[in-house]
């Protein structure tokens, strides 16, 4: 293992210390056995190699401290990687073979290369739905009706055909690990979204900087939830198709995206959006844009983790540099299409023609984004049994995401990706910036910049009510936010101002009875960000009695109030097997108004545990229970369930009953039950 300990100067050189630790057991590492040499890499690129004196073997389980002299330039990002590299041949590899390798990152005080320029003229004009924008040698055309770049040209030449550019997506082709959660994806037809433009878009001519903006909110949500067929018997429970299902509601899984792009003379292209989901708690595979490019843009290169796929939880091994391919050798054969491709850490990427024209896509993160290039889409990979049944591609698929949620390792029982690497349906911004490329081009060079782009004001609501107003989270000196509360049935509130820089605490205004809210920057009145809320009817409970839960396995009774679909309650069958029938207590905190609840069975495809006889009870002190107030069976599905009663009841307590299982078998389990009242 080797880790960084400091950058220092040294003779006016700049010299980096670190740790070499030998974490064999018995053998020493020797400079008999390894040559030590270390890379230095800037903007992907190796630079000069160094080779590392080993002074002293180093003995099993201990270390040694080295250092290395480097030329760092201020401008530009730096690595280091240092590499054990055999001296001589062996049986299982050559000499010059790298037997171990980490890559350490020297970009303490490293500045980007300047900003966005804006130099020359823009026009903008109405063609039929689209708002477009022209400048010197480009075309940029936003569709209105769905808030998207829907067509873009470089030098008469379209980079993006109509109708296919970047559109909010959070869907991957499932992999085996991903049966703990790809029920719930389904369910809420992720797979399928729509986009619908709330309004015209707001449109704003910069003279200063010589830009346009054209800001939109768009509602991304599925017309259907997706049924799934699994294959019965199989291991990894494999699904046969998808059907759609119930039609979607207001109150079903959606987004609400409020999205600027920026255009500048030269055909770059600023992208700022802020993404926040009906379900904060929802995991999602991953969470950014999808587009399509046509099929002649087929070299791929990318300043990121590579050269193989890699995830979030699967990345460390996987270096930051300067790759090049094909997005036809992006594929991957595995014998079920499944999600891949995926590159972490991702500074740029581009897209090119055999010409060496095309098109280049830039994180506007100090993380970079997660980007993948594949000849199909996810939905035609995860509709195809094996690779031959892939359809013909006819174009370049890319995502640019700001999270992809790790693949963890429940198909082979460790469980799914820990929870820092999962994706929720929480608050996200995504900057990025798209650039045309010409022949000969540095992309290095023109790969990192800085721009003064915020992301639009956001506006989300936690299942308690609370609404939460946040402008930009990655700028150093947010700008004051203005907002109006119109209640139900009354005039709009006065204009209040909410200045972040003065409070640590977020915005958060109390809304559970519902109402329209506005807000925008103090300095940005014409961009105004607007969410109308329903009443919330789901009562925040807790879990206080459980007749039987599968402790040591973690699925317990309190996961059905955790806000997290992926998580489960499941009756005890490590020990024991307890029969019907099973039973949880939960208490509202107060008496309430209670008109019903909701029973959603679990979602990883499992059918154990389902129920499908129940009964509930209602009770003042939690000890007196009253004769059911409602009792019933649920259909055979793994969709939410949404019981009312004949009518409210004032209550503290509600206990749910399960009477039987739909499979016939003695277990319970469910994956979320909410209280429904006044």
């Amino acid at each position: 293992a080797v880790t960084l300990n400091e950058i220092k100067k040294d003779n006016g050189k700049t010299v980096v210390d670190f740790t070499i630790f030998n974490k064999n057991y018995f053998e020493p590492l020797t400079s008999e056995d390894y040559d030590i040499v270390a890379s230095l890499v800037w903007l992907g690129k190796k630079k000069e190699e160094i080779l590392i004196p080993l002074q002293e073997d180093i003995l099993p389980r201990m270390d040694v401290q080295c250092s290395c002299p480097v030329d760092l330039q201020p401008v530009g990002e730096y690595f280091l990687n240092i590499e054990f590299r055999l001296k001589k041949d062996m049986p299982w590899a050559k000499k010059g073979y790298v037997q171990m390798a980490e890559q350490l990152d020297l970009n303490k005080d490293y500045q980007d290369i300047p900003e966005l320029k804006a130099a020359g003229s823009l026009k903008v004009v109405q063609e039929g739905s689209a708002t477009v924008v022209q400048g010197n040698g480009f075309v940029a055309s936003f569709e209105d009706s769905d808030g998207s770049l829907c067509g873009l040209q470089y030098g008469g030449r379209y980079v993006i055909e109509s109708g296919n550019g970047p559109k909010l997506d959070a869907f991957r082709a499932p992999v085996d690990n991903d049966n703990w959660a790809r029920g719930q994806w389904f369910q809420n037809g992720l797979y399928n979204l729509q986009h619908k433009a709330e309004g015209r878009p707001i449109i704003v001519r910069n003279e200063a900087q010589g830009t346009v903006s054209v800001t939109y909110t768009v509602l991304s949500q599925a017309r259907f939830k997706g049924n799934v067929a699994y294959r019965p018997g199989k291991a990894g429970q494999p699904f046969e198709s998808i059907q759609d299902g119930a039609a979607m509601t207001s109150s079903d899984f959606h987004f609400t995206t409020t999205q600027r792009y920026t255009v500048y003379p030269d055909g770059s292209i600023h992208v700022a959006a802020s993404i926040i989901s009906s379900d904060p708690g929802a995991i999602l595979p991953r969470l950014g844009y999808a587009m399509q490019l046509p099929a002649r843009y087929s070299n791929y290169t990318y300043y990121g983790r590579g050269p193989l796929n890699n995830y979030a939880d699967r990345k460390t091994g996987s270096f930051i540099g300067l790759y090049e391919s094909t997005v036809k050798d992006q594929f991957v054969n595995f014998p079920k299409p499944q999600s891949m491709g995926n590159r972490e850490n991702v500074r740029w990427c581009a897209l090119t023609d055999d010409a060496g024209t095309g098109v280049q896509f830039i994180s506007d993160s100090s993380n970079g984004m997660s980007a993948s290039a594949l000849p199909w889409s996810a939905l035609e990979m995860t509709l195809a049994a094996h690779p031959h049944e892939l359809p013909k591609s006819t174009a370049t698929h890319l995502h640019l995401d700001l999270q992809v949620t790790g693949l963890g390792g429940n198909s082979c029982g460790q469980g799914g990706p820990l929870d820092h690497d999962r994706v929720k349906g929480a608050l996200h911004q995504m900057k990025y910036v798209i650039r045309p490329v010409e022949k000969g081009m540095n992309l290095s060079e023109r790969g990192h910049i800085t721009t003064n782009h915020s992301c639009p004001v956001s506006i989300s609501r936690d299942k308690a009510g609370r609404v939460t107003i946040q402008g930009d989270q990655t700028v150093m000196d947010p700008e004051p936010i203005c907002y109006q509360l119109t209640e139900p049935g009354k005039k709009p509130g006065k204009v209040l101002t909410y200045d972040p820089s003065a409070s640590e605490a977020p915005c958060v205004v109390a809304m559970r009875n519902g109402g329209t809210i506005k807000a925008w920057y103090e300095c940005d009145e014409a961009v105004k960000v607007t969410a109308t809320f329903e009443r919330i009817e789901n009562v925040a409970v807790e879990v206080v009695y459980v007749s039987s839960e599968e402790g040591p396995g973690g699925d317990y009774a309190k996961n059905l109030v955790d806000g997290d679909p992926s998580t489960i309650w499941h009756t005890m069958y490590s020990i024991t097997v307890p029969k019907y029938p099973h039973w949880v207590d939960f208490d509202c905190g107060e008496e309430k108004l209670i008109k019903g609840f909701s029973y959603l069975p679990r979602q990883d495809g499992s059918p154990n545990g389902n129920i499908k006889g129940y009964k509930v009870q209602l009770s003042q002190d939690g000890k007196t229970w009253t004769d059911p107030v409602c009792e019933g069976e649920f259909e055979n599905s793994s969709k939410e369930k949404k019981v009312m009663l004949s009518a409210p009841q004032r209550a503290r307590y509600l206990r749910f009953t399960a009477l039987s299982s739909q499979n016939g078998a003695d277990f319970a389990s469910g994956a979320e039950f909410n209280v429904l009242a006044e």
